[in-house]
């Protein structure tokens, strides 16, 4: 199945629940792990020295498993991936009656034709905004290099700095099933500071230090400081299915470094490479 070529008509939105603050449905915590309220004592911003290259997927990677609740009109994080495609988490786009894209202040683009992945948190979908796509890494990860992810914490504009520290396996059960390969990170920094859970940054990207894609933001764990991100075989296997082919070079996204990270993740929310995403479920 490839997306089609018909054009998708302009939503103009000016219903406040559209584009508040909303959060993706559920903070993307694992069962039973309670909110974490003790703030953490970060060091200063430090460029991570990456180490022996990342393993393949094990059997005895560490489990996470995401109870999906039923689904609700929220908000979560979108990026484009190619002309009028943007791609975000499944959580995120699945059980939508209506899908847009946020431009402006009460306004946002109507998207369609929404395509998940059978068995990894990650979807696809059209929505006419005209903007520059990502460029993709290859496989070439590393044990300790750094992380950049972007997008919108409890519906509002964030950014967190990040270092790989190994595989897992992440597990949802509830509205729909899958059992998928994918990364840890250990949460460095993050602006603005909090030590709130990051629900709206889901779908969000994550860049190497040279601005290229290595992975979607799908689920975290205050409590223990980690992000989890889609592996990039099930990436590759979603834009594949759908005809897709992001730019290896190039793109919009400059190199990054501690200093000036949430920088950049503001130029990319201003062109609307990284925008937030919202979900009508009737």
């Amino acid at each position: 199945m490839r997306f089609g070529n018909d054009t998708l008509g302009l939503l103009i939105v000016v219903v406040a629940l559209l584009v508040g603050a909303l959060t993706s449905g559920t903070d993307r915590e694992g069962p039973g792990e309670p909110e974490d309220r003790v703030s953490m004592r970060r060091p200063a911003p430090v460029e991570p020295t990456p180490g022996r290259p990342l393993p393949p997927p094990s059997s005895g990677d560490p489990v996470i498993r995401i109870e999906l609740g039923p689904k609700t009109n929220s908000s979560g994080t979108a990026f484009a991936v190619g002309p009028d495609i943007w791609m975000t988490a499944r959580h995120v786009a699945d059980g939508c009656a209506k899908i847009g894209i946020v431009t402006g202040p009460r306004r946002a683009v109507r998207g369609g034709q929404v395509m998940v992945h059978e068995n990894a948190d990650l979807a696809l979908f059209r929505a006419p905004v005209r903007t520059a796509a990502v460029a993709v890494s290859g496989d070439d990860l590393r044990v300790g290099q750094a992380g950049y992810h972007f997008g919108y914490p409890r519906g509002q504009p964030g950014a967190v700095r990040s270092t790989l520290i190994g595989r897992g396996s992440m597990r949802e059960s509830g509205r729909y099933s899958t059992r998928e390969p994918i990364l840890a990170w250990a949460e460095v920094e993050r602006v603005p500071d909090s030590d709130e859970p990051l629900s709206g940054i889901s779908g969000g990207p994550v860049f190497d230090s040279a601005g290229r894609l290595v992975g979607v933001h799908v689920a975290g764990s205050v409590r223990r400081g980690r992000s989890f991100t889609t592996a990039p075989r099930s990436m590759r296997e979603l834009w594949a299915r759908a005809g897709v082919t992001p730019p290896s070079r190039g793109g919009p996204v400059p190199p990054m470094h501690p200093d000036d990270f949430a920088a950049v993740g503001e130029q990319l929310r201003k062109d609307l490479v990284v925008a937030k995403a919202i979900c009508i479920t009737e």
